[in-house]
């Protein structure tokens, strides 16, 4: 017969609070136990497993090695016990529950956000929480917990994080007329004026590598910065108004350009191209509600 005492589930909270904050304090404030109750709590688990769970020197407390491989077990375990309890509710209107994620702003300005927004109508229950940061700060979210999942617009490679390209982002340089953007060597554009904001050192990485590869590319902060913005439309809207030019996603200049507003550089029928992907931790099952939200997306897919 089954053990089923092994690991007592009151111990096991209480651990887990204290894995997460490093502090029996604080553990006991969201664990609603008193500081003595982690401490007798975790007391038991140490002596059930037979080793220690914490490194306890100078008021600081620290994972053992068994400890970080308990903590992995236990979020495992949660997500488990979420996963069974979404999967035995009906399909549909039955998901409940937060769903968090998060992406660049460019992403915000595609189709994709909209056409979710129109299909959660077949799971009202379901509620979201979008979270609107680069990609560095999207990977970061991820690592600590604080998201199910996330988009970013470059790789950032890491052990725990499990990596799928959705789909593929075209990058522009734009300005407000056809002369602006005439541009035919490295030294031309070295003369013009730039609007930078967050996140636009990767894609000018990207475009002066497609159109000038023999060429030994300048950094962004090489070039004339007359403007900064730190967000995506108002960059766009610097531009627009003749202030300098921008390299920016073609999705989120489409309607500029097709009204003339805007005007892009055209010089080679070569595309300046990078993956958006969607992340997610690995070793980590979704949640039904998570999984219905990231099938949704990946339904958009072309």
């Amino acid at each position: 017969m089954r053990n089923f005492q092994k690991l007592d589930p009151a111990a096991l909270k209480a651990f887990y609070y204290a894995a997460e904050t490093l502090n029996f304090t604080k553990a006991a404030e969201q664990a609603a136990l008193t500081q003595s109750g982690i401490s007798q709590h975790v007391a038991k688990l140490e002596a059930e497993i037979g080793v220690n769970l914490f490194h306890r020197a100078a008021r600081k407390v620290q994972l053992t090695e068994a400890g970080q491989k308990l903590k992995q077990f236990t979020e495992l375990y949660l997500d488990q016990i979420d996963t069974l309890l979404d999967s035995l509710s009906t399909e549909g209107t039955a998901l409940k529950g937060l769903v968090r994620y998060a992406m660049p702003d460019s992403c915000l300005m595609t189709p994709h956000f909209s056409i979710l927004l129109d299909k959660r109508k077949n799971f009202p229950g379901v509620n979201l929480k979008v979270t609107l940061c680069d990609s560095q700060r999207v990977t970061e979210l991820l690592l600590k917990g604080d998201i199910d999942f996330g988009f970013i617009t470059y790789l950032i490679p890491h052990k725990d994080i499990q990596y799928k390209e959705f789909v593929r982002e075209e990058h522009v340089l734009v300005g407000p007329t056809e002369k602006s953007v005439d541009i035919d060597n490295l030294k031309d554009l070295k003369a013009q004026k730039f609007i930078k904001y967050p996140g636009m050192e990767v894609l000018f990485d990207n475009w002066i590598s497609t159109y000038f590869p023999k060429s030994t590319p300048p950094h962004l902060n090489d070039l004339q910065i007359c403007g900064e913005m730190n967000s995506l439309s108002g960059a766009i809207t610097m531009v627009k108004n003749n202030v300098g030019l921008g390299l920016f996603p073609k999705h989120c200049v489409a309607n500029e350009l097709k009204s003339k507003q805007l005007f892009a550089y055209e010089k080679s029928k070569t595309k300046a191209e990078q993956p958006i992907y969607i992340i997610q931790p690995k070793e980590k099952y979704p949640t039904a509600r998570v999984k219905k939200v990231l099938e949704t997306f990946w339904q958009m897919k072309p």
